[in-house]
């Protein structure tokens, strides 16, 4: 597609690496959080919660990525984006402190919000600053960054969760109003790519809701169907691995245990995150999908049969998986349009992400708290589903 010359690549850098702290602190902010939440909301609401959530997001997208391209700027959707999950979060410790789930289940709502005004202008920012091999370690650069920030605030959730009752809980998640001002500070200093340095946008960008290539269309569908599994909230995952009840059960970790769980998940995908980008630039993101996809049906039937040490190896199988998949899904789309079709092809992603999430979230959550952990059986199949209708096609270096 588009490419880059030298000196305008080296102007990009700065542009992504404060992108990636920018990643860094907002998913700090949401893993700390995370953990926490089971000590407000049940079991069974929190797939319907983190499914109703993230479709809310991820519909938004298609909407924010449709306006970013017909008005040729992202910033103002990043920023914006970025100021409101920082600060929706803190106001999470309203509902902690009067025991209200309605009210944490609302900012969570709230959250997804601004991941929605963001999240498809911030993907194409990054895609309008890189191209080649820069582009795939730049993609997976973010998630590395989005792991790592989850790492550490798992980290600190578990060390909240060790120290305080309970009770006080709300005091910890109030103190993420801090990390506000960081955020803000980063955003400050987002620029656009100039257009004099960028070639023409796609006149035909702004003209519909969906991507019109059938190069890309095939990938879509296939990457939707997929998500049913690959999209599963890790929280749901940590629920099955740490036991927490389902109805009857009475074992299960304690929090900050499972705060120390949510941190390892946080570091493996970090790990796998940086090395998809090399892995990626040499064998293309459709052969580490593929693989990938492989690997998810195998975890999940891990997941759905397995038990003790198996099941953590498992809980962390996802890790990995989710990292090495989530950067090659955005450097498939980002490689087969143009700049100016770029926030609707994210925007198409993400809703297709939307619709997947949230059945693989709220039956998986319903059904775990009802049923049995063999609804992961079920859900071990969409990757291969995904797979026949992704084709044989060419692992070329544009995919």
């Amino acid at each position: 597609m588009d490419s880059i010359p030298a000196a305008s690549s080296a102007e990009g850098r700065p542009h992504i690496r404060r992108i990636g702290w920018l990643h860094f602190a907002n998913d700090f902010t949401l893993d700390f959080l995370t953990p926490l939440l089971p000590a407000g909301v049940g079991v069974a609401w929190l797939g319907v919660m983190e499914g109703a959530a993230d479709a809310i997001g991820q519909v938004l997208k298609l909407f924010t990525g449709r306006a970013s391209d017909r008005s040729g700027v992202r910033t103002p959707f990043v920023r914006w984006g970025y100021l409101v999950n920082a600060v929706a979060r803190p106001l999470t410790a309203i509902g902690l402190f009067a025991s209200l789930p309605w009210w944490i289940i609302a900012c969570r709502l709230a959250d997804r919000v601004g991941k929605g005004i963001r999240g498809s202008a911030t993907d194409a920012l990054v895609a309008d600053w890189t191209s080649g091999d820069e582009r795939d370690r730049a993609y997976n650069q973010m998630r590395a960054m989005d792991h790592l920030g989850a790492a550490v605030g798992g980290l600190a959730a578990a060390g909240v969760a060790w120290l305080l009752a309970p009770d006080q809980l709300w005091m910890a998640v109030a103190a993420l109003v801090v990390v506000t001002a960081w955020v803000a500070w980063l955003t400050r200093g987002l620029r656009d790519r100039p257009r004099e340095v960028a070639a023409p946008a796609a006149p035909a960008a702004g003209g519909g809701w969906w991507p019109s290539d059938p190069s890309v269309q095939r990938p879509l569908a296939a990457i939707g169907i997929a998500a049913v599994a690959t999209k599963l909230s890790p929280l749901l995952v940590l629920v099955q691995v740490a036991g927490l009840p389902a109805e009857g059960s009475s074992a299960s970790w304690p929090l900050w245990q499972i705060c120390l769980g949510w941190a390892a998940l946080g570091v493996v995908q970090a790990v796998a995150a940086s090395a998809a980008g090399a892995v990626s630039s040499r064998v293309g993101a459709v052969w580490l999908l593929r693989c990938g996809w492989l690997a998810t049906t195998v975890v999940f039937v891990g997941l759905a049969l397995t038990s003790g040490p198996w099941l953590i190896a498992c809980g962390l199988g996802y890790g990995i998986v989710a990292g090495l998949l989530e950067g090659s899904e955005k450097v498939l789309v980002a490689n087969r349009v143009e700049r100016g079709s770029r926030g609707i092809a994210f925007g198409a992603l993400a809703l297709l992400s939307a619709i997947a999430g949230l059945a693989g979230n709220a039956v998986c959550g319903a059904l775990l708290a009802h049923w049995s952990a063999l609804v992961f059986l079920v859900l071990a199949a969409m990757p291969l589903l995904g797979l026949v209708i992704l084709g044989r096609g060419r692992s070329q270096t544009s995919g």
